[in-house]
């Protein structure tokens, strides 16, 4: 699947607020986790964010800095791979949408990472490290940091706060699901609602997931 929004408007922010946002010259896992977490965590409810890798922050506009550095072959494999296990260290498990774009004839990675519905998560505050402690990550002005006090009391009693419409409907199936409803909300042609892409788009979308245990809808209607 190609990726949703227009690169370059994620590079010069232009359609997205730039403390949604984070662009990273080289893979940092650790505060990349840290940053994931509080995506995921959506603490305003303002739709999570993105991270950019092979892209460095220009400090006054706060936009990407030209030109765009990139990622060699090698390291968009190492990051990959890491992801693959670091994943699994968030609470509950939680995995970004990845995406490998051209920028300036260079080869990047852009997270999506989209609010979750198993909020709040939590994830280890130096990921890499051996003992690992676990923490709940929010927002804060363009910044990734530790929820304490009545933030993270707050962000707690959100999993009680998720609005009906959002919450994941797990005795609905795929066919449950109204095509005309689909291609209103994602805006593509009926024409590709068809039996073989319309389950495919609504996972890429997060309209409808499976587990091991049984299939389900984000849906209520």
């Amino acid at each position: 699947m190609a990726l949703h929004i227009n690169l370059e408007d994620l590079l010069s922010a232009r359609t997205v607020e730039s403390d949604r946002i984070e662009f990273k010259e080289g893979w940092n896992p650790d505060a990349t986790y840290r940053s994931i977490c509080a995506f995921a965590n959506d603490y305003d409810n303002t739709g999570g964010g993105y991270i950019l890798f092979g892209v460095a922050e220009d400090p006054v506009t706060k936009t990407a800095s030209r030109p765009i550095k990139g990622l060699t072959t090698n390291e968009i494999g190492e990051i990959q791979k890491d992801m693959i296990g670091f994943n699994n260290l968030v609470k509950p498990y939680y995995a970004p949408r990845l995406f490998i774009e051209d920028a300036e004839g260079k080869r990047i990675i852009v997270l999506w990472v989209l609010a979750g519905n198993e909020r709040p998560y939590e994830v280890p505050e130096t990921i890499t490290a051996k003992h690992k402690i676990w923490k709940y990550f929010i927002r804060k002005y363009a910044s990734s940091i530790e929820a304490k006090g009545t933030d993270r009391e707050e962000l707690i009693a959100l999993a009680n706060n998720i609005p009906f419409d959002d919450r994941v409907n797990t005795h609905a199936a795929i066919n449950d699901l109204s095509m005309l409803l689909v291609q209103d909300h994602l805006r593509f042609p009926i024409h590709l609602c068809r039996d073989s892409v319309l389950p495919q788009r609504c996972r890429f979308q997060r309209i409808y997931r499976e587990n091991n245990r049984r299939s389900r809808s984000t849906t209520n209607n």
